[in-house]
């Protein structure tokens, strides 16, 4: 979500040193920060659609992971839209298509549980799931607190649950990728270069895991104060790029992780004069 106009305050030393002064409105009266922002918010809603448009070309009658997908690009599509919002549309504008956002970021979430969930065993996979579904409520906290701030209701209550945003949005996406290193380096006859170069769109899904958790480091430095771009503080591209790689990992390979691997495992196998088991 947007974290337009941030100015931290050097003052403060405790906890609240990561809350940061927001000022609601677009970020007009510095020319480098609304063109990095209308940069983010274009490279993020282009590459969805294409993104949307490919996944709807590949995906499969009656799959539905396959759906979720595609629904998963199709929410998120609107809040790369709200810079050209004017006031005061803008506040009630950002905060509406946040919903279709966070929507999106749970919905992700769901479908790594589903391409991963064969590689995990029943309790783990019931605990995955199970704590996507008790940490909705803080999303239905944010979404109150995206409409109290930016149609100026309430500020300090957003500015108190934005640092937090990546705890209850990222931690699985982060098991997920390390589960999938695991188990490529461990339950597969090749390592992940022997991967790479049987399948170059698995290399492009891996290589896009890793970014978006080096872009998710670069969101929380931004959120906290820590990490400036631009002389406006709060004009944060990093957890748009940070949901592309994301998104891309869904649409590289559409299908959950078990029989992509397998599938690639047996074309290996055959290639080199052996027979895959089962």
């Amino acid at each position: 979500m947007d974290d337009s106009n941030i100015y931290s305050n050097p003052n403060v030393l405790d906890h609240a040193s990561l809350l940061v002064k927001r000022d609601v409105s677009r970020p007009v009266d510095d020319p480098a920060a609304l063109i990095l922002e209308s940069w983010s918010q274009g490279l993020m809603t282009g590459a969805l659609v294409i993104m949307a448009a490919i996944t709807y070309v590949n995906m499969r009658s009656g799959v539905f992971l396959h759906k979720m997908i595609l629904l998963e690009l199709i929410l998120a599509m609107p809040h790369g839209t709200f810079i050209f919002a004017p006031e005061p549309v803008y506040g009630w504008y950002l905060a509406s298509t946040a919903i279709g956002l966070i929507i999106s970021w749970s919905l992700h979430n769901v479908i790594a549980w589903m391409k991963n969930r064969a590689f995990m065993a029943r309790w783990l996979s019931l605990v995955y799931i199970g704590t996507v579904v008790i940490v909705q409520p803080y999303w239905a906290v944010e979404i109150f607190a995206n409409y109290a701030y930016f149609n100026n209701i309430d500020a300090a209550f957003y500015e108190k649950t934005r640092p937090l945003e990546a705890l209850f949005r990222d931690p699985w996406w982060i098991f997920t990728t390390c589960n999938l290193f695991w188990v490529v380096k461990t339950h597969y006859n090749f390592g992940i270069i022997e991967l790479v170069r049987e399948s170059p769109r698995f290399g492009l899904m891996l290589a896009s895991m890793g970014l978006s958790i080096v872009f998710l480091i670069l969101d929380i430095l931004s959120v906290t104060g820590r990490l400036r771009v631009t002389t406006t503080m709060g004009i944060n591209p990093f957890w748009k790029l940070c949901f592309v790689f994301k998104c891309l990992c869904d649409t590289v390979i559409l299908d959950d992780f078990k029989t992509a691997l397998d599938k690639l495992s047996a074309r290996w196998l055959l290639r080199r004069g052996m027979h895959p088991l089962g």
